[in-house]
């Protein structure tokens, strides 16, 4: 995917890419039994990529009209339908999404090195209703994050607004293994969920690193992946992200950092390992539970994408 508006440079890629054409991505073409093509995605004013405004519907409701043989006038109706449905909805939500000017300022400030400038346009978008988890993932912001001093500046913007319990640690260029934790914060005498809890996790990236070019102690203070997140009512949250790598010349086993603030509670402190670390020996699966330092089992989903259950017990003192 080449996001004209969020990746970096990816207005110049599209250009290159497509030359003279119009139109957005993906191109598509149905051909008959010989290999040649019979109607492509190319219509009146281009090519029509995802078909979600109405020429662009109407273009590919003709590809299907032209070469079907075995789909229903029924079928084709309930096509139709759906598909200017999700035209209206995605249009709607585009029209309307909150402080997305703002948003777009930000990263055209970013683009033009202008970083303090840019953070003070996402606090703008924030005001404006922009959800600030999704300033995390955002590609066009990275070099911005990639800052040590405006990330602080970027960790109590985001920490002073969030309200989700869903967040991505890492944008769409992030190197390493993808994986999902899915948690609850509970009480760790009665085992009962902690809802509205604010909470912080960071950990490496695929180099073993917090931060480019200081080592495990330095770095951890202010980590490059980092994000902030509300859990929901039964105490629940949910994070992507990348496997964390080992720190470089380290017996250290991978892991991730969380820090909990619950209403009630002292602020908890704490990190959870991984089943299948090769470093993670006997005496460290042993005194893990003593430690509350829980261990996550990674397993393939349908999705194919390896998710973790992690349980965050928060002790009364």
């Amino acid at each position: 995917m080449v996001d004209t508006e969020r990746m970096i440079e990816g207005a110049e890629l599209a250009e290159e890419l497509r030359g003279s054409e119009s139109g957005g991505i993906p191109w598509l073409v149905i051909l008959d039994g010989n290999g040649e093509a019979k109607v492509t995605s190319d219509g009146p004013k281009g090519n029509i990529g995802c078909p979600v405004q109405p020429h662009e519907i109407d273009h590919f409701l003709a590809m299907i009209d032209k070469t079907r043989q075995h789909m229903s006038d029924d079928d084709r109706a309930i096509f139709e339908r759906e598909m200017r449905a999700f035209g209206a909805a995605i249009g709607e939500s585009r029209k309307n999404a909150p402080g997305k000017g703002a948003f777009t300022e930000a990263s055209h400030m970013v683009k033009a090195g202008q970083f303090k400038n840019a953070v003070s346009a996402l606090k703008r978008a924030v005001d404006d209703g922009l959800p600030a988890q999704s300033i995390i993932p955002a590609a066009s912001l990275r070099p911005l994050r990639e800052d040590p001093d405006r990330r602080l500046e970027l960790f109590e913007l985001i920490k002073n607004n969030v309200k989700g319990n869903a967040i991505q640690l890492i944008d769409q260029n992030e190197p390493g293994r993808r994986i999902r934790l899915e948690g609850q914060v509970i009480d760790m005498e009665s085992g009962a969920p902690l809802a509205g809890a604010l909470m912080q996790l960071f950990h490496t990236d695929a180099g073993g690193e917090y931060r480019p070019g200081m080592n495990a102690g330095g770095g951890a203070g202010n980590p490059r992946l980092f994000g902030y997140l509300r859990t929901d009512a039964e105490g629940r949250f949910l994070v992507d992200t990348i496997m964390p790598e080992r720190y470089p010349n380290s017996s250290v086993p991978r892991h991730v950092h969380y820090r909990v603030w619950a209403e009630g509670y002292p602020l908890f402190e704490s990190e959870c390992f991984f089943d299948a670390d090769p470093l993670l020996n006997d005496e460290a699966r042993k005194t893990a539970p003593d430690r509350n330092f829980p261990i996550v089992k990674l397993e393939q989903n349908d999705d194919h994408r390896q998710v973790g259950t992690l349980i965050v017990r928060l002790p009364r003192n």
